[in-house]
């Protein structure tokens, strides 16, 4: 399968993702592998990754842990952008195109990943997300 996208996409892709990593209490997001890929851990366990032609499947993709209900409902949704990946999509997994032609839904994919995290999260780390976020809504309303 021929790709819709060159490595500066990828690059792209891989800051995207450590952006929206990064409001997400004790997750590490790791350096590419040899491959390309990116995992983003909680605990040493993987919940999401960005592939880059994996296996050499064309595609530049977010893949993330999903429950197989949420994997059906975004296939659903939308069957072009969505696709279940090979090996993890057994387990509920899904993945989500996320080259410039495909034009690739950010705020979703930032969704994906935070119902994802809050899956595997200890609950003092949820907490201090939601704290955090209601402190951030509290600095932000008018005087």
């Amino acid at each position: 399968m021929g790709t819709s996208w060159i490595a500066s996409d990828a690059e792209h892709a891989r800051e995207r993702l450590v952006e929206l990593a990064a409001g997400l209490p004790e997750v590490t997001v790791l350096p590419p592998s040899e491959y390309g890929h990116t995992a983003v851990v909680l605990g040493g366990r993987r919940f999401a990754w960005l592939t880059v032609d994996h296996h050499d499947d064309g595609r530049l993709a977010l893949r993330v842990g999903t429950t197989r209900e949420e994997q059906r409902e975004l296939l659903a949704e939308d069957p072009v952008r969505f696709f279940v990946p090979s090996y993890d999509g057994a387990q509920g997994w899904v993945g989500m195109l996320v080259d410039p032609a495909s034009d690739p839904d950010w705020g979703h994919a930032a969704e994906l990943l935070e119902a994802a995290w809050r899956r595997r999260a200890p609950k003092r780390a949820q907490r201090a997300l939601d704290e955090a976020r209601t402190a951030q809504q509290g600095d932000a309303a008018p005087s």
